[in-house]
């Protein structure tokens, strides 16, 4: 399995930028598009009911455009927040209604609930039974309350053992959003639950504390045993669906092939965006490499940073590009500001005086924005990993540092005269 999920927390996609999406994902190779958005009710805190006809014309819309593209849509449920025994019933029916408009990929998922062990494992797994026994010729997935682990766990072994083999398990690796992940950790846990495992690739997503950045950059290290290891991966979105394409691209780029280089790959990809490009390398940061691009540290070092900063970034941007990604636009401007005001410091000497005074207003009018570009100084990412019922997170969680801009104003204004 080669997909894409929309399985983030936050305002859900649009149906036409579901549709669009899909189109795009077919000419990376991916197959399938996960329906998964937290805060639609209808797929979990009211799973139960079934979706309005609207939404079902629009469920059928979008199977039947994944099928003239060569992508599957994939309903998915959320019924783990209030599961009691007995509800098997409607989980088979709500389900069913997507069957019946041609509905054939689905998945079941417990994630993002109070966890439990090898008794909650066997509920979710005979639920999973359930509905796959009830409903044939679809393509199933599921994943757990135990999906961020370092090891088997009795509830993860339980609901292995109790789910069909034909209906994959997911997890994120060994935290939700995993620094690194092994081929040799990823085969060590498949064989003690007895199936290799589909990863839930949280990236390039940005909800929760970590959406006031875009991730634009190359995918993650990966170990390049890790595909071999799996038995796919799903790519979660961004709330900016034009802004994950890069991500996703790069990240099936390496699980299609896994000795592609991250860097040739980030570049090769913007070169179908050569738009957006001088922006993504302002964008590019991540939980392992937070600080700013060092292709552009380069430029500040070797003084040849006015001239990008001069050129701005929205000549010829789409519109709807623009649109979905301009708060980040507007913060990329400011940091720029402040950035030719620092510069203008350095080359003619204005360290004291009005230019002085007014390149630090800049900066500190920078610093207090929610979107992060040139770097990120500040932002939770959830590098959690499940431990039972408790989780416990990697020193990494937390990133406050500086931007390229803080770097250069700190030189400019705090030199020796």
């Amino acid at each position: 399995m080669l997909g894409s999920i929309e399985g983030y927390y936050g305002i859900p996609f649009s149906h036409v930028g579901r549709r669009e999406h899909m189109s795009w994902m077919a000419t990376k190779g991916l197959d399938l598009f996960a329906y998964a958005p937290k805060d639609d009710p209808y797929h979990r805190d009211r799973w139960r009911e079934m979706h309005p006809s609207e939404d079902m014309d629009a469920f059928a819309d979008l199977i039947a455009h994944g099928r003239s593209v060569g992508v599957d849509f994939c309903y998915t449920i959320s019924p783990g927040l209030d599961w009691s025994a007995g509800d098997e019933n409607a989980l088979i029916a709500k389900l069913r209604s997507l069957r019946a408009i041609g509905c054939d990929a689905m998945a079941i998922l417990w994630d993002d609930v109070p966890s439990g062990g090898a008794e909650l494992g066997e509920t979710h797994g005979k639920a999973n039974a359930a509905a796959l026994r009830a409903i044939d010729g679809v393509r199933w997935w599921t994943v757990g309350t135990d999906y961020a682990v370092a090891g088997p766990t009795p509830y993860l072994e339980a609901l292995c053992r109790h789910t069909p083999e034909e209906m994959l398990v997911a997890w994120t690796g060994p935290y939700v959003v995993p620094l690194d992940i092994s081929g040799d950790l990823a085969a060590r846990i498949g064989e003690a639950v007895g199936r290799k495992l589909l990863l839930w690739e949280n990236f390039p997503v940005n909800d929760g504390a970590m959406a006031g950045v875009l991730h634009m950059g190359p995918y993650p290290e990966r170990d390049r045993a890790l595909p071999g290891a799996s038995s796919g991966v799903l790519l979660n979105t961004m709330q900016q669906p034009l802004a994950s394409r890069i991500g996703i691209a790069c990240g099936a780029a390496f699980w299609k092939d896994p000795s592609t280089d991250r860097e040739e790959a980030w570049r090769r990809e913007l070169g179908d965006y050569s738009f957006i490009e001088p922006f993504a390398r302002a964008s590019r940061s991540w939980v392992s490499s937070p600080g700013p691009s060092a292709e552009l540290v380069e430029l500040m070092d070797s003084g040849r940073l006015r001239p990008y900063l001069e050129a701005g970034v929205r000549d010829g941007v789409p519109e709807e590009w623009a649109e979905e990604i301009e708060p980040w636009l507007a913060a990329w401007e400011r940091e720029a500001q402040a950035m030719l005001m620092g510069l203008d410091i350095i080359e003619r000497g204005y360290r004291s005086g009005p230019r002085g005074m007014a390149g630090g207003v800049l900066w500190t009018r920078a610093q207090m924005s929610e979107q992060q570009v040139f770097g990120i100084r500040r932002a939770v990412y959830p590098v959690f990993q499940q431990r039972g019922k408790e989780s416990t997170a990697h020193n990494a969680s937390t990133v406050v540092g500086d931007n390229l801009t803080d770097m250069l104003m700190r030189r400019a204004l705090q030199r020796d005269v």
